[in-house]
């Protein structure tokens, strides 16, 4: 079983664990917003010298692949990269909304449904359904909180950074189990190993991560 380091960067935590065979053995977080920038790779150097490790032992980097932080995410892969090109080691990547529902099924595991929520602002959040077996019910994909949106509520937990938004539009009656757990890197160890045993990486050149929905950059206006 592979030595792993895992790199989260999509939403506020700031996270990084090693891992070997399916125990986490070293982590590093701080749960800072905008900190990625400051924290991520210092983290990267103290969980592996605290595991008296080389980056060169290790057999893969694992990172969350979004929705999320657009500027979260750029600093993620940036880093994963960096590391794999230089240690000629393959890249993981797994779902930000997918390791999300793998935390709420820790936490009620009888549920047959969850919803993964990331906030987006106002209305808007990014979702994943799964169900019991981390299956994906629905597409991931971008969404309006409101009326319009139409969710199976037997059984079903919400979990993530939008999921308080999603309880009070939608489950007046506060019906649906929920929790606003983060998710931090040790959590995408799951879908990891899933995707190590079927050597499921991703290409260094072209991989980007999954924003789902496009990212806008407006220029500044003229002053003159």
């Amino acid at each position: 079983m592979p030595k792993l380091l895992l790199i989260e960067s999509s939403n506020e935590v700031c996270s990084v664990a090693l891992s070997s065979s399916e125990s986490i053995i070293q982590e590093k977080w701080i749960n800072e917003p905008n900190s990625h920038s400051v924290y991520l790779a210092p983290f990267v150097d103290e969980v592996m010298l605290n595991a008296g490790l080389s980056i060169h032992e290790l057999d893969g980097i694992v990172i969350s692949d979004g929705p999320g932080s657009y500027t979260g995410l750029r600093i993620g892969c940036s880093l994963a990269k960096g590391i794999c090109m230089g240690a000629n080691i393959p890249l993981i990547a797994v779902s930000t909304l997918k390791g999300l529902a793998s935390v709420a099924l820790n936490d009620y595991p009888s549920v047959d449904q969850i919803i993964a929520l990331v906030d987006a602002r106002r209305s808007d959040a990014y979702m994943g359904i799964y169900d019991q077996h981390l299956n994906p019910i629905v597409e991931e994909q971008f969404v309006t909180i409101n009326s319009e949106l139409r969710i199976e509520k037997n059984n079903t937990v919400v979990v993530g950074s939008g999921a308080i938004k999603f309880i009070d539009e939608l489950d007046k009656e506060k019906e649906l189990k929920h929790t606003k757990s983060a998710l931090y890197a040790r959590d995408l160890l799951g879908e990891a190993l899933q995707k190590w045993a079927k050597q499921d990486y991703v290409d260094l050149t072209s991989y980007e991560p999954n924003y789902i929905k496009s990212v806008f950059i407006t220029k500044p206006k003229s002053k003159f």
